[in-house]
């Protein structure tokens, strides 16, 4: 498994001094800088799964950092250090950009603290799974979506795992509108009402008829269903 790593950015050095010499026989690569710009620089060169990040520094501040990071880098996890107070508007805007911890300064040099890094790494852990699993997904329904549009011209619609219309051909817009529910009031299944068709949930998988074609995809806990009229 790969060993994984935490930035801490802080104008302040002696910060940076103590906090290295205290976790350099844990279990996770350690890396300093001094502002956010050194920092930028660490996490184009480095992989980064925590920022530990002080808020008030000199040329970019750590919340402007902060959301950058959560826009460039979503999957690494953010956590302010600071011995300052802030106002109601600026807890606001740090709870805006995602925050897993807020540690105040004089830090605690203890276990628990020792423990909520293992944690936050934990959580970028779970948020690169997630991040992966994403990309398949957007992987697999662009070539779903492709092969369908190569096996008919006809008209389509899609829908999603709640029978919601999330996607249609041109000439269904009135028909089947995007957001459309076509779940059977009554019975388990879908109702095409413009082609007085119901279709039991249990034949929706490979369903074919004079009417039209189901072909459906599943990943993880999604599924869509691709529905093409003859």
């Amino acid at each position: 498994m790969k060993t994984q790593s935490i930035l801490f950015v802080d104008d302040n050095k002696m910060v940076l001094t103590i906090l290295e010499r205290w976790l350099e026989e844990e279990n996770f690569h350690i890396h300093m800088a001094n502002n956010p710009k050194e920092a930028l620089r660490i996490i184009e060169q480095h992989h980064i799964d925590v920022v530990v990040s002080d808020l008030l520094m000199p040329g970019i501040d750590g919340l402007a950092f902060l959301t950058m990071m959560k826009a460039d880098y979503p999957h690494v996890v953010r956590i302010i250090l600071s011995g300052h107070l802030h106002t109601q508007s600026m807890l606001a805007a740090i709870n805006q950009v995602g925050i897993f911890k807020f540690l105040t300064k004089p830090l605690e040099l203890t276990d628990s603290l020792k423990q909520i890094f293992y944690e936050a790494l934990q959580q970028a852990e779970r948020n690169q799974l997630a991040h992966h699993a994403e990309q398949q997904f957007a992987n697999h329904l662009s070539a779903f979506i492709i092969d369908m549009m190569k096996v008919t011209d006809q008209p389509y619609v899609l829908l999603n795992h709640d029978h919601l219309v999330i996607a249609h051909h041109h000439s269904l817009a009135h028909t089947y509108a995007v957001g459309q529910s076509l779940l059977h009031p009554s019975y388990d299944g879908i109702q095409l009402d413009s082609h007085s068709l119901y279709i039991p949930r249990h034949e929706l998988e490979n369903y074919q008829s004079s009417i039209c074609n189901i072909r459906q995809l599943t990943f993880g806990d999604t599924l869509l269903r691709f529905i093409y009229f003859h």
